[in-house]
């Protein structure tokens, strides 16, 4: 009721939403029609009343009768046809639903109680969609790791201590599993599509969804392929190209997390580098070929949500972080130069969350910092270009050289011209 004693009835209109939006889906999933709007709408009415009048004995009594209805109707109904246990839940969902939306102590109970309704609509829609996903699409593997970890980011971050501790208060547990989520998470979402789009995308998209995941994977693995496939060089050049393309604005994403200034200074050159990039991509000479997307195989990413990956690259960046802030103590912060070439050849990333955590803490001056993080990545070039002569061919090697020249030279030419402001 509202304070001047009318009655307010948008409340029971949103609860008679609900229960026509929930009652109408299950009607068209059981025809029988057992159970279906018109039984929605009467429980949301109810669910409606309890919450405007606000009676404690009443709402128990309806919410007590609702569980002894559902439980004798199972008893009074051949379940020959596998009702379950949705259509129950679904009524006491909405029950409670309408109850929060009609309650005036609740803050935004209305609009919560009509966006929870929909979702509860969307996902009893999708059970055949929900079903082939996890029970055919996620392996059991892949299910039980993720869980793991996203227990550990659940329950075990916030009782890791936040303060600096260790030699040169080098080490913060709680930061440096925050930037393990961080990179994992990222890391996944090229993962996850992919692994279910899946060879039914072309190598332009796989390249760039490779490189949201592991640049080092996507050349490699396009560098094996393309030594089965000679004359498909160029198709697998680009791939390359594009897929390491990709690292530039991906590296500018976690910038923007850790040190947002940091990020602003190295828009430029680590934009311009990635749009040379994606432009020489485009330039290649392609000629189509319809045996590449039938025999291509997936690129073997591995789940990024998988403890041991997550545990190696927080043991990496704890190691790194440890080594540049011992070296600034020691050597001053121009010793971050080779911090970084040596910490880029195990993992970029790592070296993106230093510079930034460093920068943000004040340590480090533009200059340094921008210039710290090409030469990480581009030790880091070094090295996938040895993957991809070693693993396609001396040609090959050479041609992914080169679009890394273009990129780094690019962004060289620049901060030469823009400086770093």
């Amino acid at each position: 009721m509202s304070p001047a004693g009318h009655l307010n009835w948008l409340p029971i209109i949103e609860s008679l939403l609900i229960g026509v939006l929930v009652g109408a889906q299950r009607e068209a999933v059981k025809p029988s029609g057992r159970v279906g709007v018109r039984e929605f709408v009467a429980v949301a009415i109810i669910g409606s009343l309890c919450g405007m009048l606000e009676n404690n004995w009443l709402t128990v009594a309806s919410l007590l009768s609702l569980v002894i209805f559902l439980t004798s109707f199972r008893f009074r109904v051949d379940d020959s046809e596998g009702l379950g246990l949705t259509t129950d839940l679904a009524l006491l969902a909405v029950f409670c639903l309408t109850f929060a939306g009609s309650w005036d102590d609740f803050t935004h109970g209305q609009s919560t109680a009509v966006g929870l309704g929909i979702i509860l609509t969307i996902f009893l829609e999708a059970k055949d969609k929900l079903r082939k996903f996890f029970r055919e699409t996620i392996t059991q593997v892949e299910f039980s790791d993720t869980l793991r970890f996203l227990a550990l980011i659940f329950i075990i971050y916030p009782l890791l201590p936040p303060e600096d501790i260790g030699p040169f208060h080098a080490f913060n547990a709680q930061r440096i599993w925050m930037f393990v989520i961080l990179v994992s998470s990222v890391s996944f979402i090229g993962y996850f599509f992919e692994k279910f789009l899946g060879q039914s995308i072309g190598i332009k998209l796989t390249a760039v969804l490779g490189g949201l995941a592991s640049t080092t994977a996507t050349t490699s693995t396009f560098a094996k392929e393309m030594k089965e496939m000679p004359e498909a060089e160029n198709i697998y050049w680009q791939g390359c190209t594009i897929a390491n393309a990709v690292q530039f604005p991906r590296i500018l994403a976690f910038l923007s997390v850790v040190s947002p200034n940091l990020a602003a200074v190295a828009l430029w050159p680590l934009a311009a580098a990635g749009v040379a990039g994606f432009s020489m991509a485009y330039m290649i000479h392609t000629k189509k070929l319809e045996s590449i997307e039938k025999d291509r195989q997936q690129i073997d990413l591995g789940n990024p949500f998988t403890i041991g990956p997550a545990l190696k690259f927080g043991g990496i960046l704890a190691v790194i972080i440890f080594v540049t802030k011992a070296a600034a103590v020691c050597f001053g912060p121009q010793s971050l130069v080779w911090t970084s070439c040596l910490g880029g050849m195990l993992d970029v990333d790592a070296i993106a969350v230093t510079v930034g955590d460093l920068y943000h803490g004040g340590k480090l001056t533009n200059t340094l910092a921008v210039i710290s993080l090409l030469l990480a990545m581009l030790m880091n070039a070094f090295f996938k270009i040895g993957a991809a002569a070693s693993m396609g061919s001396k040609r090959f090697g050479i041609k992914v050289a080169a679009s890394f020249l273009i990129m780094f030279g690019t962004a060289l030419i620049v901060i030469l011209v823009r400086g770093l402001q």
